[in-house]
């Protein structure tokens, strides 16, 4: 299973430049020999190897530098990998609220962004990271069309607020930090393909803010 949105951008946050200071100040040497062997292990890591030199291992400042640099590339070159995950267009109707004949108009008008072409009379697979282009002109890949619809259907056994800010502070906890601090200023267009979680917890988020909002007002 590859990384979520949330996890690749937590090697580029706070919280992995402090752990990474930690296991600096902790082992440098170790740390240096993890490094040293990512580089000729982790794709497209051939840039910084001609930029690398043995000096910058056994510098405190230069090591944390350069092990910041990885996990961002990490991160960058995880999000690059596709999804094996496809969708029926009966699943894909289901998530986008709408009838499964809409679904294989929408199919035949390229209305769903990197579906593949179907070939002959065989049922069609629209990939998670695929995306829908509505009549306002929004495209939402069909991921967040997946995660909006089971979020959805799971009946709220307490009141909406109580039940926002439980489901917030479950994210906060499964990862550790506030969504701003793992995601800053990034959009909700930078949080695409199968990023379920970051996509249903800005939703929750939204929710909140508009339900109290509404009870003050």
């Amino acid at each position: 299973m590859r990384p979520t949105a949330i996890e690749r951008s937590i090697l580029k946050g706070p919280a992995a430049r402090g752990l990474i200071r930690k296991m600096v100040d902790t082992d440098m040497p170790v740390v240096a020999a993890i490094v040293k062997n990512l580089l000729f292990t982790v794709k497209g890591m051939d840039k910084y190897n001609q930029s690398w030199n043995d000096e910058a291992f056994s510098d405190r400042d230069s090591l944390l530098k350069l092990t910041e640099e990885l996990l961002h590339h990490i991160s960058e070159e995880s999000a690059k990998e596709s999804s094996d995950v496809t969708y029926s267009t009966t699943e894909v109707a289901k998530f986008a609220g709408v009838s499964v004949q809409t679904i294989n108009t929408w199919l035949r008008e390229k209305r769903i962004v990197g579906a593949p072409a179907r070939q002959g009379r065989e049922h069609a697979k629209i990939p998670e990271e695929a995306e829908i282009i509505f009549g306002n002109g929004k495209r939402i890949p069909v991921s967040i069309l997946k995660a909006n619809w089971d979020k959805e259907n799971e009946a709220p056994v307490v009141d909406e607020v109580t039940y926002l800010e439980r489901s917030i502070k479950e994210l906060e906890n499964k990862y550790g930090a506030a969504f701003e601090d793992i995601f800053g200023d990034t959009t909700i267009k930078e949080l695409t393909q199968e990023d379920t979680d970051a996509s249903v917890w800005l939703s929750y988020k939204a929710r909140l803010e508009s339900v109290k909002k509404s009870q003050y007002s």
